[in-house]
């Protein structure tokens, strides 16, 4: 478990680090925002387009396997970013990186769910959430205090770092998990079949688009309208990460002792409120109000995750996990992308004067996407779920 958190830390530097400075990037590569924004995009799609073939190549070679490639790659890609003399060398060190991680987390949740019992999983998440808010919270930190005061390009050399030593740690660690020694069809059909694993991956989906719409719009807001560097931005992300940091150990035993179900609606239904207020926030003005309302959302995640991650793997069988683990990962990459466009498109279509209005909208939009996760838990889970 300890373990499985590194490549949650190693995503969270390739983003939202990332995401901290990407005014920075832009800066020294003259590029506006619907450039810039291939910085994520091209990492972002790599990792898409690999994950569900990555999957099934660890159930049939063994997840140590493709954990290692995938580190390899990440060191690698990094490596890249970090000598990058262009703009476009940059984004071939992204897409390496990007497939990178793919590979290495598309046998993540099926690594996690082959290491415990299945009555403690929604525990197991939210210690493996409670890690990954570790991450979150220093990472955005540490990405605005290298991007402000050294270089953007050292958020790299500190992915080739952790790379190298999870690539260590992993052949001691890592169980080689169940391996069939054949390609076998895909598991479509099975998967489409277990109503919790569809609708806890469509939740967990919504929630990366939700997140990603987030922290673009937060970043260029505040830039535009309160004059915030990357270090003051990744110091009011703790607003939302220390949520992270508190709760998913305790909203993953919930899970297990009254069901998936309840804290998936009580989590969706917190992020709408949220997102709400960050709009409002955002016309007012507010830092204040824009706090209040990255930790009810952060809060309502926090409830989220832990329990949809459960649901969806947990009704899973052993021999499909790999199948199902890289079909969840692609498919919240993908709302990750969709995030991106839609709100660098809003952004793109503003001045910089009228960034404020457009936050506003990109977080209703946000809200309206987790009300679609309301409906999607609703439908898909039974109330009796476990």
């Amino acid at each position: 478990m300890v373990w499985a958190g590194l490549p949650l830390l190693l995503a969270a530097l390739n983003e939202l680090a990332l995401n901290v400075a990407l005014p920075s990037i832009g800066d020294e590569f003259s590029l506006d925002v619907s450039a810039v924004r291939w910085t994520l995009l091209a990492f972002l799609i790599a990792d898409a387009a690999v994950l569900i073939l990555a999957g099934r190549y660890g159930d049939r070679v063994g997840r140590r396997r493709t954990s290692v490639i995938g580190l390899i790659l990440i060191a690698a890609g990094s490596m890249i970013c970090l000598f990058a003399p262009t703009f476009t060398l940059l984004l071939v060190g992204r897409v390496v990186e990007g497939i990178g991680m793919g590979v290495l987390f598309s046998g993540l949740l099926a690594i996690i769910t082959d290491a415990v019992p299945r009555e403690s999983i929604g525990r197991a998440f939210g210690v493996w959430a409670f890690i990954g808010a570790i991450a979150l919270f220093v990472s955005p930190v540490v990405g605005g205090f290298l991007a402000e005061h050294l270089s953007w390009r050292w958020i790299f050399g500190l992915n080739a770092v952790i790379a190298i030593v999870a690539l260590v740690a992993s052949r001691r660690v890592i169980l080689s998990g169940p391996t069939d020694g054949d390609l076998r069809p895909l598991q479509h059909a099975a998967l489409r079949k277990i109503r919790p694993y569809v609708g806890g991956t469509a939740v967990v989906a919504t929630v990366y688009l939700t997140m990603a719409m987030t922290w673009i719009a937060l970043v260029f807001h505040v830039r535009a309208v309160h004059s915030f560097g990357p270090t003051a931005t990744g110091l009011l992300v703790i607003a939302y990460g220390i949520w992270w940091l508190a709760l998913p150990p305790f909203t993953g035993r919930i899970a297990d002792r009254i069901g998936v179900r309840r804290p998936m609606l009580w989590g969706t239904g917190l992020s709408i409120v949220g997102f709400g207020l960050l709009a409002f926030a955002a016309t007012a003005e507010s830092l204040i109000l824009l706090s209040i309302g990255l930790s009810v959302v952060g809060i309502g995640v926090a409830f989220t995750i832990p329990a949809a991650n459960a649901a969806a793997m947990g009704s899973v069988p052993a021999d499909i996990r790999g199948d199902a683990s890289g079909i969840n990962m692609t498919v919240r990459i993908v709302g990750s992308i969709l995030g991106v466009l839609v709100a660098s498109v809003l952004l793109a279509s503003a001045s910089r004067d009228d960034v404020m209005l457009a936050a506003p909208w990109i977080w209703l939009v946000a809200a309206a996407a987790m009300a679609f996760a309301v409906i999607a838990t609703t439908v898909s889970i039974r109330p009796s779920a476990q």
